[in-house]
């Protein structure tokens, strides 16, 4: 789950945005995804996932896809440009996903990979 919402996360964010990301079926585990960055190692990634989410206060953003759209359309041209400044934070690389991800799976390896079986 860790692993699925950091590839997530940097996929759609690198695509379109964070609106994307919360447009797309990747945001349903948006809630989850400043922790899983946390427990990577990605302290400062998680802090601009945390600030992303708090567009949609009072509320966090819906789990489900077609309310977040929603929420998002209704938040309008601000919600736009608080998550445009929030791509640019993220686009800056705080922390190296890739190498943090890659020692995650590494320190977790029986949770990725499993023994032929014989």
């Amino acid at each position: 789950r860790v692993f699925l919402c950091v590839w997530n996360l940097e996929a759609e964010v690198n695509n379109g945005g964070f609106e994307q990301f919360f447009t797309n079926s990747a945001g349903d585990n948006a809630i989850e995804t400043p922790a899983a960055l946390r427990e990577i190692g990605a302290a400062q990634a998680a802090a601009i996932a945390e600030e992303a989410n708090k567009v949609f206060q009072p509320e966090a953003p819906p789990r489900d896809r077609d309310a977040r759209a929603r929420a998002l359309e209704r938040l309008g041209a601000a919600a736009t440009e608080a998550l445009n400044a929030l791509d640019e934070k993220f686009y800056a690389y705080p922390d190296n996903l890739e190498e943090l991800l890659r020692k995650f799976v590494e320190g977790n390896r029986d949770a990725f990979f499993s023994p032929p079986e014989q």
